[in-house]
């Protein structure tokens, strides 16, 4: 009879693995949910890859694509940071085409060293990010208001700098760095192996992140075998279908510069002090507040950074293009904001993040790129940029209620 008593579950074992069955069906639940835009753009792709054939699969020519949208992605993560603590800054688009217009003014007008144009390019960014902040934080100026009238002055004074016209090097005068415009081509590809460890990198964390859909009651063996065939699966669907490796091969430097940017992004927003504060801040200030967190410091160094990436796209707009325009960089503000709240509703449960700004905003270039391939005029862009916008902002609401 004892040892019939030990064996039978009590009511605290049975109550723990109920509780283990329920939350391995809530992040079950939850994978699911937050897969679904990511499955309706994968299924879009394929309807285009159907009807439009090489016109759309073209590994180089979706690359190409997200090469030239560097700098717009660059914007988008520049918003992000002010998104995530609850605030917006209009102004990025302003501080990007002043930063395109010093890095190659500053070189070919003035003289100065390349080095120095870019140190004073990126100056420009943390000015501005700072004045953003303090007009915010320290005089309650609106955020749309500050952020707006910040963005004026930066597109007024590129205006004012370049007298309201072209700058660019000249036949016969200074020229910029052969590396810095060899670093806006898309001819210039990363090396091969160091974006293949990267991508195995990327694997194994996905082959980690498995472990957290593992059902309940399943031994070792059963569960080893399911994540081998997994990752099997997915392995050939990599290498056959999406052919991983001509996209590694066709990969530019400023498209690795990208990831890296959203990489470090991404580890400063989630496994830092700073990210977690700034999160607690845009999640409930009060709260943040009494929890201890200096808001008004953390707000005021997250306008800085997204000044600092606004003057890193402005930058990388100039190694595109090789030289500035009044207003360069003004189309790019909506997609930035699209890419950044999209971030919400791709592989995300409402939470604002630096990869699913990336992959939102690629997949919207995509989307716009393919209308066009099957016939669209190139007019309607900003609106399909608008419509997705509106939804992601819709979807993110609706999550962020749910959750």
């Amino acid at each position: 009879m004892m040892v019939q008593a030990i064996n039978e579950d009590t009511p605290e074992v049975v109550k723990v693995r109920q509780a283990a069955v329920v939350q391995s069906r809530v992040v079950r639940r939850r994978l699911i949910e937050n897969s679904i835009t990511l499955l309706v753009f994968l299924l879009i792709f394929a309807a285009f890859g159907v009807f439009l054939g090489g016109q759309f699969l073209n590994v180089a020519g979706r690359l190409l694509d997200v090469h030239q949208s560097v700098p717009v992605l660059l914007l988008g993560l520049a918003v992000l940071v002010t998104l995530i603590a609850g605030l917006f800054d209009l102004s990025v688009a302003g501080n990007a085409t002043l930063s395109c217009f010093f890095t190659i003014g500053l070189t070919v007008n003035q003289g100065l060293s390349f080095p120095v144009a870019l140190l004073a390019a990126l100056a420009i960014g943390v000015v501005v990010g700072f004045v953003n902040g303090c007009l915010v934080e320290w005089l309650k100026v609106n955020a749309f208001i500050a952020t707006l009238g910040t963005g004026a002055v930066c597109t007024g004074l590129a205006s004012v700098y370049s007298g309201g016209s072209y700058v660019g090097p000249l036949p016969g005068g200074t020229q910029l760095p052969a590396w810095f415009v060899s670093f806006g081509s898309f001819a210039n590809k990363a090396p091969t192996w160091l974006v293949t460890l990267a991508a195995l990198a990327l694997f194994a964390s996905f082959s980690t992140g498995l472990d957290r859909v593992r059902p309940v009651g399943w031994d070792g063996r059963r569960w080893l075998v399911a994540k081998v065939a997994t990752l099997v699966v997915v392995a050939a669907l990599l290498v056959f279908v999406v052919r991983i490796w001509e996209w590694i091969r066709n990969l530019s430097w400023m498209i690795a510069f990208l990831l890296i940017a959203t990489l470090a992004l991404w580890v400063l927003m989630q496994y830092t002090t700073f990210g977690r504060q700034v999160q607690a801040v845009g999640s409930n200030r009060a709260a943040a507040q009494l929890a201890g967190v200096k808001v008004r410091k953390q707000v005021i160094k997250s306008y800085v950074i997204g000044g600092l990436l606004a003057a890193t796209a402005g930058i990388c707009l100039a190694a595109g293009q090789g030289s500035a325009s009044p207003d360069i960089a003004a189309s790019f503000l909506l997609p930035a904001f699209a890419a950044a709240f999209l971030s919400t509703v791709v592989l995300s449960d409402g939470r604002f993040s630096a990869p699913g700004t990336v992959v939102g905003g690629v997949f919207v270039t995509w989307v716009g790129l393919g209308l066009i391939v099957a016939g669209l005029q190139p007019t309607y862009v900003n609106v399909i940029n608008g419509l997705v916008l509106i939804g992601a902002v819709a979807l993110s609401t609706a999550t962020r209620t749910r959750r």
